[in-house]
């Protein structure tokens, strides 16, 4: 039933985003010349946030940033959405949009590790991925496997060490790896499976496991990329330039993530 809720609250937003444009800024109020619109992966969220403070305090240019579970924006971008650049938390949404033409530039620029957490006062004890195990544990948040990045890593994961099927029963499926986070913050769950990096920003959760990168079979990587239907192709440049230089490089190993791009 909670699955279920998820699945039509995240059409809700779906329906109303493509009415909006995708993005939360009043498009009519907005000069898209002095202006650039990116959708970005919620794990992203504070780096890129900072980031783009950065950029528009050396270029004058404003942006407008649209955070949600890379399956969503991809879906936006795909109904004809008004964006710039995407970020995504994987390479499958970024594949789907380049085989629909929807792609102009695109490179891989940050890396990431998947965690197990806990509440920050919890006196569950362990440190490996049979912690999610105990009874103590009876909800595991995570973002939705079949969609949400966040969520289909920890189910290879899972797969792999054969706990899956073990676990399942207890899963809260998360409409992005903020929420996941959220659950556990708030105790709504015993534990979560998030990113090292949405983990790091919390000081209400604690990290009791890393999952070594050959758990999820290849490395967790972040394309980012411009889109063919860009509002302002000019603007989408300079911004995915900047996200490639040193400055936008120092915030992202602020918040934790793996620099891949050199």
């Amino acid at each position: 039933m909670y699955y279920k809720i998820e699945k039509y609250l995240l059409g809700l937003i779906l329906v109303f985003a493509l009415i909006s444009g995708g993005c939360s800024t009043d498009s009519d109020n907005t000069d898209s010349q002095n202006n650039v619109i990116v959708f970005s992966a919620a794990s992203t969220t504070n780096a890129i946030t900072e980031i783009s403070d950065l950029f528009t305090g050396e270029t004058g240019i404003n942006v407008t940033t649209n955070f949600a579970s890379a399956s969503a924006l991809a879906q936006q971008i795909e109904f004809g959405a008004d964006a710039d650049i995407f970020i995504s938390a994987n390479q499958k949404w970024a594949d789907e949009l380049e085989k629909k033409q929807l792609v102009a530039k695109r490179e891989t620029i940050v890396g990431n590790s998947i965690v197990i957490i806990l509440p920050d006062g919890s006196t569950i004890s362990g440190n490996s991925p049979e912690i999610l195990l105990q009874p103590e544990v009876r909800t595991i948040s995570m973002g939705e496997p079949s969609s949400v990045p966040a969520g289909t890593y920890g189910k290879k994961a899972l797969v792999k060490l054969g706990l899956w099927e073990k676990i399942e029963g207890k899963v809260v499926s998360a409409k992005d790896v903020r929420s996941a986070l959220a659950y556990v913050e708030t105790s709504a769950a015993e534990a979560g499976i998030v990113y090292s990096t949405d983990a790091a920003i919390s000081d209400k959760v604690k990290t009791v496991y890393t999952f070594p990168d050959d758990a999820v079979d290849k490395p967790i990587s972040y394309p980012a990329m411009t889109l063919t239907n860009a509002v302002n192709e000019k603007n989408a440049d300079l911004f995915f330039d900047f996200l490639k230089d040193s400055k936008s490089k120092s915030v992202f190993e602020k918040y934790g993530f793996k620099i891949i791009l050199k």
